[in-house]
């Protein structure tokens, strides 16, 4: 009971992606966040095309259905996001290696 309490209380949580420049793994996060329940992706500059043929394929269509969004004015566009109420998710970077 003290659980689905909880779960009604919750913010809405939007997913960051910093900088992830394979459209796969952006396809990927995509519908991870969808599975999650995740209310919309915020996208850096930086980050691949989530429109992009492999991330849409990977995403298995996940990107047509979660609200996205790039910020061009990246971090400052966290400030925003904590400002709307929303709360939020960002990976952390891998130790080494492409992402």
């Amino acid at each position: 009971a003290a659980l689905a309490a909880a779960a009604g209380m919750r913010r809405p949580t939007l997913l960051l992606l910093d900088g992830v420049i394979k459209p796969e793994n952006v396809g990927s996060l995509f519908r991870s966040a969808l599975a999650f329940g995740v209310a919309g992706v915020v996208l850096s500059p930086g980050c691949a095309d989530p429109l992009y043929r492999k991330a849409i394929r990977a995403s298995m269509g996940a990107v047509f259905k979660l609200p996205y969004t790039f910020a061009p004015h990246w971090p400052e566009a966290l400030s925003q996001v904590k400002a709307g109420g929303y709360g939020f998710f960002a990976p952390p970077p891998p130790s080494s290696g492409e992402h």
